[in-house]
């Protein structure tokens, strides 16, 4: 009986760890709208999530970011004062997700925005959602289109 439940935890954690990722909604937008972006981080790993950091696509105008009690938000800025990304440090518990929000303005052509997410444990490990679609660390995208 032990050994059914040690590889029913063992495929339980690889379905989380495998679905588990950095996701971005919406999914598909239209050119030139603004548009409220969510950013759904999940701590899919025995210890929690403490930061997470994030570059915006460079062709998405980001013009504000939300609050979120008990988390500091530390905006990146270009020499223009453009927000480039943003670094979230608090606490997500094993198990469980947050969510973060921001605005922006779309690029008025038709494009794929990728986010380029690193996710760091209380541990110091580190997953980073920074792969090419259909990788096993896929970034974060979504498709800008009419």
């Amino acid at each position: 009986m032990k050994k059914y439940a040690a590889l029913s935890l063992a495929l339980l954690m690889t379905i989380g760890t495998a679905y588990g990722h950095v996701t971005v909604q919406p999914k598909q937008s239209a050119p030139g709208t603004n548009v409220r972006y969510t950013m759904k981080v999940p701590t899919e790993k025995f210890t929690p999530t403490v930061r997470v950091e994030v570059e915006f696509p460079p062709a998405l105008n980001v013009t504000g970011v939300e609050p979120k009690p008990d988390w500091k938000v530390e905006e990146k800025k270009d020499s223009s004062g453009r927000l480039t990304g943003m670094t979230l440090t608090g606490s997500i518990p094993t198990g469980e997700s947050s969510e973060f929000n921001f605005m922006a303005r779309n690029p008025s052509a038709e494009n794929k925005l990728i986010w380029k997410v690193i996710q760091v444990y209380q541990d110091g490990s580190k997953s980073e959602w920074t792969g090419a679609e259909g990788s096993r660390t896929p970034s974060p995208v979504t498709e800008v289109k009419k």
